[in-house]
């Protein structure tokens, strides 16, 4: 065993090496190859050569992969990208990544939000058991609060925290399409949040998904999701499928090495109907339920605080560590001036936490604590309702009427803080030639969000006669009305030069009206290089919590005048504007042949009414800078070899001091090589480097990390594959992040093993 890992060290370390060596080769005398022209391929059959014959290698890499697809999907443009009509990914004037199902199973994730981690300019990092974020570009703080999320044609986002939850909102492997990861704003299409980018998981046509598929994954910690998808067909113009979604979460561990009281379950269910009204009408409905039940635990030690003058509050269990030293000692504290066991709840239990198992306060000697956690349920229960209607005139004007319905019931019950949001939207979205040189995209939309918001004081908080809620929402604010109109003209001013531009009008109750104007130019140099520039002003609306929202996040015990909890309360921003971004872009991509891509992209964004943390109210309004750039690669290197990679680098600073809630620096790497027809290995490897994560009472360092995972995929007969995963192979664990403001303890992310099996259509 040893060997053989020495061995596969070694060929790791080899593969690593060449590629760097390769890359670094290539891409030196890239800024020749502006006027290149495609070379033969390696490995290209004499059969490949005659249907590619002719053709860019843009064009011939796209068709190697459409010729692939099944008969329905050959008519199929692959991405919406950022111009308002569908078109080739390669010709979009973004940084445009697409995820397709086989590179979710191939490489051994567990959903489509893990994959987002060899995205470059993304950061994905695992919180807790049950839920992975994800970040683009710059400070993006925590979760997925600065770029847009779509899911199977509907917004996912939460008014209240301005972020969207992608491990509820998952589809199975089996009836996603692909998934477009845009870089950059796109605002004059998608609208307000569309700030640092737009990711668009897009479902297959339920024609798509005939017979019966399914999806095991099993994680030697315990941790399981089982999916199921079955399609039929009604008539010769009609099919349905319907699915389900089975999750176990199993416990997590701390970075003290406590218990995380992480684990739950997630059920899931959904259904999708398709019928052809007429030869160029097209009509779907579907929808679906989850149901998510856990339990978090809230650590209070950080939480507690003695004032030991008007200047130093001090953690609580520490002043209890002090209260045991000697009296001549000078961090002595007197354990006279220390809250009584009575003052901390009228009704839970105080508990010291060991690796052991917990002990009641009470119980310990001379009443101290060394940490004091309180267990919440974590509930999240959703459902939604969407119908599309789409057709082509004679007149060839492309459009598509889409409504949904979306109710989700979400408590934290650690915090003791709830909400219920129904939202109502209805778009129509339409493109249509104007001339040999233009094309038009247009649209409409309207939205209604009503919220119904509980806060309850949790019972550790339940001291004294400050009773204050840990989140504590204005009620006055409980129903929101957004209303946008784009227009946006791409003009084809010769076969290698396009120009788009565009703006959104936009009129929202949490942002008043919005302007947000945009313009790409796109160059097909040759027909092995293309370059693109864009400018965008993007706007991003403050969340519910960061203007109607109070925080409480900690208490102070103070000794004067025989003692005292005092709130420390950091109330929320009714005044903050939307955040303005000027953004601007600068991209290239390079394809010498169909078996090499480059992209390299740059960008900088100043941001006025940037929302950051604050020492005074929860939140304030900060003008910001950001900039930086990626590279990426992806290179079939034989017919049984591919290699991807990518880099980013991210800069940010905040009224002009650098901020590293971003890392600064991130990097990955792929590789699959087919040691058979039926057998695969599989190597990635991910680097991010440092972030901070800002807090008034808790900040942490999040270090760098390099995380190694290794699998072999058997594809015993067609449609089947079974793989097995190591994954976090270089240590024990890592952190990666933590909730700023709710949590004071990141969770560890193991090194962990699994199997996945796949069943497909």
């Amino acid at each position: 065993m040893i060997q053989s890992f020495t061995v596969l060290r070694g060929f790791l370390t080899h593969l690593i090496v060449r590629f760097f060596y390769i890359l670094r080769l290539c891409i030196l005398p890239c800024v020749t190859l502006l006027h290149i022209t495609p070379g033969s391929s390696h490995g290209q059959t004499q059969e490949e050569s005659n249907y590619t014959s002719g053709l860019s290698p843009f064009e011939q890499a796209e068709l190697l992969r459409l010729i692939d697809l099944d008969i329905r999907n050959l008519s199929k443009i692959p991405i919406q990208g950022v111009l308002g009509y569908d078109q080739e990914y390669w010709r979009n004037p973004a940084s445009v990544h697409v995820i397709r199902p086989e590179d979710i199973t191939l490489n051994g994730y567990f959903n489509s939000v893990e994959a987002l981690r060899g995205v470059p300019g993304m950061h994905v990092t695992r919180g807790l058991a049950y839920d992975n974020f994800a970040s683009m570009r710059n400070f993006s703080g925590f979760s997925t609060q600065k770029f847009l999320g779509k899911i199977g044609g509907r917004e996912v986002s939460q008014l209240m925290l301005g972020s969207a939850n992608y491990s509820v909102d998952d589809y199975p492997i089996a009836v996603i399409d692909r998934i477009e990861v845009i870089r950059g704003p796109g605002a004059s299409i998608w609208g307000t949040n569309a700030v640092n980018g737009v990711l668009n998981l897009v479902t297959k046509h339920s024609g798509d998904t005939q017979g019966d598929s399914f999806r095991i994954v099993m994680q030697d910690n315990g941790t399981f999701m089982g999916d199921y998808v079955h399609g039929g067909q009604v008539s010769e113009d009609s099919f349905y499928r319907v699915w389900a979604r089975s999750q176990e979460y199993a416990e997590g561990t701390l970075d003290s090495g406590l218990p995380a009281r992480d684990d739950g379950y997630l059920r899931k269910a959904g259904f999708r109907i398709d019928k052809e009204l007429d030869s160029d009408l097209n009509f779907y409905l579907g929808g679906g339920f989850a149901t998510r039940r856990l339990e978090h635990v809230l650590d209070l030690s950080n939480r507690l605080f003695y004032l030991e003058n008007a200047s130093n509050p001090i953690p609580l269990a520490f002043a209890q560590q002090l209260s045991t030293l000697p009296v001549a000692h000078p961090s002595y504290i007197d354990p006279a001036t220390l809250p009584p066991v009575v003052s901390y709840s009228q009704n839970a239990a105080l508990f010291w936490s060991t690796p052991a198992g917990l002990i009641s306060y009470p119980s310990l000697p001379g009443g101290r604590i060394s940490r004091y956690e309180y267990y919440g349920e974590m509930k999240n229960d959703s459902a939604h309702f969407i119908g599309k209607l789409e057709g082509i005139t004679d007149a060839d004007l492309e459009w598509s009427l889409t409504g949904f319905a979306d109710h989700s019931d979400i408590y934290m019950g650690h915090l003791g803080f709830e909400w219920e949001q129904t939202q109502y939207d209805l778009s129509f979205d339409a493109n249509r030639p104007v001339g040999d040189f233009h094309r038009l995209s247009f649209g409409l939309s309207a939205q209604r969000t009503e919220l119904d918001v509980v806060t309850r004081v949790i019972e550790p908080f339940q001291v004294g006669f400050l009773k204050v809620p840990i989140l504590d929402y204005d009620q006055a604010y409980t129903s929101f009305d957004r209303f946008n109109a784009y227009l946006q003209d791409s003009i084809t001013l010769s076969d290698q030069l396009l120009l788009s531009m565009g703006a959104k009008f936009e009129e929202n109750d949490l942002a008043g009206f919005g302007f947000q104007p945009g313009m790409r130019t796109s160059w097909m140099i040759n027909e092995s290089n293309v370059f693109w520039a864009g400018y965008s002003k993007a706007h991003r609306q403050p969340s519910l919590r960061e203007r109607y929202t109070t925080l409480t996040p900690y208490k102070v015990w103070s000794p004067g005048g025989g003692g005292a909890w005092l709130n420390q309360s950091y109330p929320g921003d009714s005044t903050l504007d939307r955040e303005e971004m000027d953004a601007y872009e600068i991209g290239w991509r390079l394809r010498p042949n169909k078996d090499l891509l480059f992209e390299f992209s740059t960008y900088r964004y100043d941001t006025k009414n940037a929302v950051r943390a604050a020492s005074s109210n929860a939140y304030e309004a900060k003008n910001a800078e950001a900039y930086g750039g990626e590279l990426s690669v992806d290179w079939r290197v034989s017919e049984i070899w591919r290699l991807r990679g990518g880099y980013s680098q991210a800069r940010g600073k905040v009224e002009g001091i650098r901020v590293y809630d971003f890392p600064e620096n991130t990097a990955s790497l792929s590789s699959h090589f087919s040691y058979s027809d039926e057998i695969t290995l599989v190597q990635n490897l991910f680097y991010a480097g440092k972030t901070d994560i800002p807090s008034d009472y808790n900040p942490i360092t999040i270090p760098s990390h390099l995380r190694l995972d290794l699998g072999i995929v058997w594809e015993p007969k067609e449609g089947w594959e079974i793989g097995l995963f190591g994954r976090d192979l270089l240590e024990p664990y890592h952190v990666e992040t933590m909730y700023p403001g709710v949590d004071v303890e990141p969770a560890r992310v193991e090194r962990t093993f699994l199997i996945s099996i796949t069943k497909d259509f």
